[in-house]
């Protein structure tokens, strides 16, 4: 009788769904494992980002990256629940990468990569990066200054050999050309590599939004949700305030610079992330292909002649900290309407000793602060007290 009472008792228990997780597991691996448990209750939903995806399963998701580089074939990672079964790779894509999450140490092979790691908390999972020497975030020049940090180099002259000895579960890597990025030689050594094209997204939140890639593979989703949400929404206070301007009251604004070393001015078209952010904060970018998801270059007279009149000019140049500079560089600059009235701004107030500049590391990741930076400078009415993170104004001299 007791053994006919236990048996109807456990035969009950087994047609009980399983019970639920309210989040992520983050630390550590599933114990008990049961089939029907979706052990990711803390989901992303891609918003703005273009070249990633991700679909959900019980205790795996698949994560898909597109557009790497030209020419790139779609690239699947299968992130896999530690402590459930893998799925087969015979129903997957050929090349899919498979990996435990939440996942170990990593390796970064870009500056972009560390503000994501800062802000969701997981520097301590850091290993290695490509080099410090243009690094800016703060905590990650302290752990190289004292040791805590490898460095492994660039592209197909990474060094496998101390990637290996340091046993990553993940580096983070990105594309170019494979006959000389570092990813075909980590994927031939057997290294789990995952690519960030988030330098070929079109949009300044597309870009952003990357942080939910970083924080897939730490099971990190309801972090990185706060945390772009919030991006979301300064980015959106900025574009409003800038909205209000009227037309007329819109500055020209003229980019970049024509280096003696160089043979073209590259003007962004007005479809790239940089000029949205230049139309979000209320400017209007000269020169702009209309349409255009692309740079185009043009020679200086074709530049002379559109942009002389120009109200600011974003020189965006290295090594430019004064009108002398750029003087230095080409005398016809003085010519613009712009240098002779002081409108000349660089990117370059945030720079480490060796010039490593952090409009393209943090600005990257939050570019809420560059439009915020670039309406200061537009319409410095509607932010008189702002506190520039990453533009200056060129002294004279």
């Amino acid at each position: 009788m007791k053994s006919t009472l236990l048996a109807i008792i456990v035969l009950l228990a087994s047609l009980l769904p399983a019970a639920a997780l309210d989040a992520n597991l983050t630390d550590g691996c599933v114990e008990d494992y049961a089939a029907d448990v979706d052990y990711f209750p803390q989901k992303i939903e891609v918003a703005d980002a273009a070249k990633f995806k991700v679909e959900y399963f019980n205790n795996y998701k698949l994560v898909s990256v597109a557009d790497a580089f030209d020419g790139a074939s779609d690239f699947h990672y299968a992130l896999v629940q530690c402590g459930t079964p893998a799925p087969s790779p015979a129903d997957f894509a050929e090349g899919t990468q498979f990996i435990e999450v939440p996942t170990g140490d990593l390796i970064t092979l870009s500056t972009t990569q560390l503000p994501a790691l800062s802000q969701l908390g997981l520097l301590d999972r850091l290993a290695g990066v490509d080099s410090g020497f243009y690094i800016s975030t703060p905590e990650v020049i302290a752990m190289i200054a004292d040791g805590d940090l490898a460095e492994v180099g660039f592209g197909n002259q990474v060094n496998i050999e101390l990637v290996l000895e340091l046993e990553p579960q993940l580096v983070m890597s990105y594309g170019f050309n494979p006959a000389s990025d570092a990813h075909p030689v980590l994927l031939e050594a057997g290294i789990f590599t995952a690519l960030d094209a988030s330098w070929r997204e079109l949009s300044p939140l597309g870009r952003a939004e990357w942080i939910k890639f970083t924080a897939l593979f730490y099971n990190e989703e309801e972090r990185a949700n706060e945390i772009y949400t919030d991006i979301v929404a300064q980015y959106q206070a900025v574009k409003d305030s800038a909205a209000a301007v009227r037309t007329e009251d819109r500055p020209t604004v003229l980019i970049n610079s024509f280096l003696g070393y160089a043979d073209a001015w590259f003007i962004p078209g007005e479809d790239t992330y940089v000029g949205q952010l230049i139309r979000d904060a209320g400017g209007d970018l000269l020169l702009a292909q209309a349409g255009s998801e692309s740079s185009q270059g043009l020679g200086f007279e074709a530049v002379y002649e559109g942009g002389l009149d120009a109200d600011i000019w974003l020189v965006e140049t290295f090594g430019v900290y004064s009108g002398a500079d750029l003087l230095a560089l080409d005398s016809r600059f003085g010519d613009f309407a712009a240098f002779q009235s002081g409108e000349l701004w660089n990117n370059n107030r945030d720079e480490n000793a060796n010039g490593g500049n952090n409009y393209y590391e943090w600005g990257v990741t939050n570019p809420h602060l560059v439009l915020a930076d670039l309406l200061a400078i537009f319409h410095p009415e509607l932010k008189p007290d702002h506190e520039f993170a990453f533009y200056q104004q060129l002294a004279s001299e």
